[in-house]
Formats: structure tokens, C-alpha cells, sequence
């Protein structure tokens, strides 16, 4: 049975400003900006048929699912093995805070950043390893196609999981908020059709 896997990244969250900030478990919701984007997303995605929807948990993955799943007599679930990255000590941190605050350590994490893990919190290697026995398990009990909203880091965790990419170049994958990554899945092998898909790039 050919099926499609949908991986969204939720929309923007509800950040105090527009710094690049070390988000991870704090459970902050959609912004207003990011309500439009998984709206958008709900209308590209208005024709295409869902056997199951995911989450990681977190308001801003959850809302992005059900936004998504209006209009759907369909069951939305929540995989706590989703979510993000913890960043510990440097939660909510900007970057120039941590240069700041933890200056060794933010050159550490310059040096080996896939199995850096700051104060308190986890590295990228740690997150593979709860999130992608988590993926495979909603694999093996839904058929059809699928959606998993969830988050940059855990996302690329997959992606580079399943395609045998160095992680070293983890940062060379754009993903926007609702961007969306479309694998298709044939007799239980996966490959990738499309990268950081969005409403406004669809052909």
C-alpha cells in the first residue's frame, strides 16, 4: 500500500519579540502570525485524505495539529517522545544571551553541536533517540496517509535519521514554521518527495 507521511513544523509561536531564541520545552502557544500559517496549511491541505494526525504535546505543535484537523472526524493524538530539544539552562535564551551568559559553553557547542548539550538539557543524539523509535511506532500502527506536527529540531532529527546525512550539516536544512516535509511510504520504505514545502511554494 503506497501511503504519504506529512512532517509539519508548527507555526510561529508566541515569542516576546523576533530574537532568535533557544525554544524548546517551554509550552508557549501559536501567535497570531502562526494561527494564519496552519491555516493556510489546513486549506492546502483541504483535499488530501488523513488516516491519523500527531503531535508532540506542546501548544504550539498541538494547535498547529488542530487547526489542521478542523473539519475532520478524525482522532488527533499527542507523542510526548516529539518534543523538542531541551536546551535546559539556556531556555528562552537568545543567542547573544548565551554568548553572554555561558560563553564556554557556547563555543563548545560551536565545536560539536549534534552531541553538545547544554546545563540541564539534551543533545541533538539524545532527542534522536526517544523521537525515532516514536516515528517508527506511529508508522507501524497507522496506514494511510499521515500527518506529524512537531518541531525544527526533532524533524531534522528524522530526516537526517532516515536519509543517512552527516549530522555535522543538520544546519543546512531550511525549515520554516509550517514548513512541511512529504515522504512517501511503499511497502515500508520511506523516501523523500519534497523539503520545506509551504502554501505559498506549492506548484
Amino acid at each position: 500500500m503506497e501511503s504519504t507521511i506529512f512532517l509539519v513544523r508548527h507555526g510561529r509561536p508566541d515569542l516576546p519579540d523576533n530574537e532568535m531564541r533557544f525554544l524548546g520545552r517551554t509550552d508557549l502557544p501559536l501567535s497570531p502570525e502562526g494561527i494564519r500559517q496552519a491555516e493556510a496549511l489546513r486549506e492546502a491541505f483541504s483535499n488530501i485524505p488523513l488516516e491519523g494526525i500527531f503531535h508532540s504535546g506542546l501548544k504550539r505543535a498541538s494547535e498547529t495539529a488542530a487547526v489542521i484537523a478542523e473539519g475532520r472526524a478524525l482522532p488527533v493524538e499527542g507523542v510526548p517522545a516529539l518534543q523538542e530539544v531541551s536546551f535546559g539552562q539556556w531556555e528562552l535564551l537568545s543567542m547573544r544571551e548565551v554568548m553572554e551568559q555561558d560563553p564556554e559553553g557556547f563555543t563548545e557547542r560551536e565545536k560539536d553541536f549534534v552531541s553538545f548539550r547544554p546545563a540541564g538539557g539534551e543533545s541533538f543524539y539524545e532527542a534522536r533517540e526517544r523521537a525515532w523509535p516514536a516515528f517508527n511506532e506511529i508508522l507501524a500502527r497507522t496506514e494511510g496517509n499521515l500527518l506529524i506536527a512537531a518541531h525544527a529540531g526533532i524533524i531534522k532529527t528524522l530526516i537526517y535519521t532516515l536519509l543517512g546525512i552527516p549530522w555535522r550539516n543538520i544546519f543546512s536544512m531550511r525549515q520554516d514554521y509550517c514548513g512541511v516535509h512529504v515522504l512517501d511510504r511503499f511497502e515500508g520504505r520511506l523516501t523523500v518527495r519534497k523539503l520545506n514545502w509551504t502554501p505559498g511554494l506549492l506548484p
